[in-house]
């Protein structure tokens, strides 16, 4: 019944030429049910719309600012889906795995290889592309039966792990910024493709972008974050890229905004550093530490070939922050990434953590620690931190 529904919303946005249909009316409903709040502070999308307020109006109430069939969509959505966020989520994915064949399929006859691809561990491909919007090469995914263009496959592969996994719905908002740009992707080809497999993809955004950071997001800027920054960490940073003089003691009894915003405005040279989010990985699950390891390796390689010192992250999957946590044990002067704010963000126990990726340093402890010693560090520090 979800496909069927799905299938018939699509054809009416196809007749009508509005397929931000859904995105109109959570909007519209977003509003209505902060309004009910008067201005309190309300947690994410996901929160927002699984509130006692908000089950009063969706699929109740008509929105008066917005056509009736809107409403009677609203009410199918919920219907078939529980909830009109999912409902938007799968019309998403549907719309790029259902694109019309004659779109899908002009460039499928030619196969084109990147002969500037590095390769990591004998038979996986990584490289930065400058412009994915541009790239006419096809790639497969797990979430699609058919290979499709490389932005169109990382946009799908964005809303499959951040929006329909994890429930990040306010990325709906802004799917075109993982549908263009520069872009780290990793993939492998396999037996019977004659297309690659992506593996795994970040986003990357230069300082001339600042603006568009989501590290410097307004979300990730606030009294919530507590502060982090070491004498350690400071130091590393200060001899990875070029920078104004700092010490420790300037940041006593600064907010974490203050201390993230001294250091951007410190680094002398900004071409040298950049913002990286929207990690993605992607596989078989029995591989998912593996692919993360050469992910993170792959990436700290391709930055650093490209220029590149230092990158701007936001990180919280629990291996990525045990091993940056253990190479900072074992080498304090010499970390691969610098932590400078922390939150638990959703009140569930895991921490998010900001920070600055040192990418000669990162490098280095990946080319020095194989997955299986990777993998030891983090099963070590996680034991200590469980007998404290």
């Amino acid at each position: 019944m979800q496909y069927e529904f799905i299938k018939e919303l699509y054809d009416y946005c196809s007749q009508t030429q509005n397929f931000n249909l859904l995105q109109q009316l959570i909007n519209a409903r977003e509003r209505i049910i902060l309004n009910k709040f008067e201005g309190g502070t309300i947690g994410n999308l996901e929160y927002l719309f699984s509130t006692s307020e908000a089950t009063e109006i969706l699929g109740k109430q008509p929105c008066s600012s917005l056509p009736k069939v809107y409403f009677h969509i609203e009410q199918m959505a919920i219907k078939v889906f529980g909830c009109l966020l999912k409902c938007s989520t799968e019309f998403e994915m549907f719309k790029l795995i259902h694109k019309p064949m004659s779109v899908l399929h002009r460039h499928l006859d030619v196969t084109k290889k990147n002969s500037t691809s590095a390769i990591i561990d004998e038979k996986y491909h990584y490289e930065l592309v400058q412009d994915i919007s541009t790239d006419e090469r096809y790639f497969h995914t797990e979430f699609s039966e058919h290979p499709l263009p490389l932005s169109d496959a990382i946009v799908l592969i964005n809303i499959a792990t951040f929006i329909k996994e994890h429930k990040w719905y306010e990325m709906l908002n802004h799917l075109e910024i993982s549908s263009k740009g520069e872009h780290f992707i990793l993939y492998q080809y396999t037996d019977n493709n004659i297309y690659p497999t992506i593996i795994s993809s970040a986003l990357i955004q230069t300082t001339s972008n600042k603006h568009d950071w989501l590290f410097f997001d307004n979300f990730f800027q606030n009294t919530k974050w507590k502060p982090n920054l070491n004498a350690d960490g400071l130091l590393s940073l200060s001899h990875a890229t070029s920078m104004s003089p700092l010490a420790r003691s300037q940041f006593v009894d600064k907010s974490s905004t203050e201390i993230e915003n001294d250091l951007f405005y410190s680094i002398l040279d900004k071409t040298r550093t950049c913002e990286a989010i929207r990690l993605t990985i992607s596989g078989e699950k029995s591989k998912a530490n593996y692919h993360l390891y050469l992910a993170q390796k792959g990436l700290a390689m391709a930055l650093k070939e490209s220029g590149r010192d230092i990158v701007f992250t936001i990180i919280e999957k629990p291996a990525m922050v045990l091993f940056y946590q253990s190479m900072n044990l074992l080498t304090p002067t010499q970390s691969p990434y610098v932590f400078t704010s922390e939150q638990d963000v959703n009140k569930s126990g895991i921490i998010t953590y900001k920070g600055i990726w040192l990418l000669k340093n990162a490098s280095s402890a990946f080319n020095q620690y194989s997955f299986k010693a990777y993998n030891a560090n983090i099963i070590s520090l996680r034991k200590k931190l469980r007998n404290q």
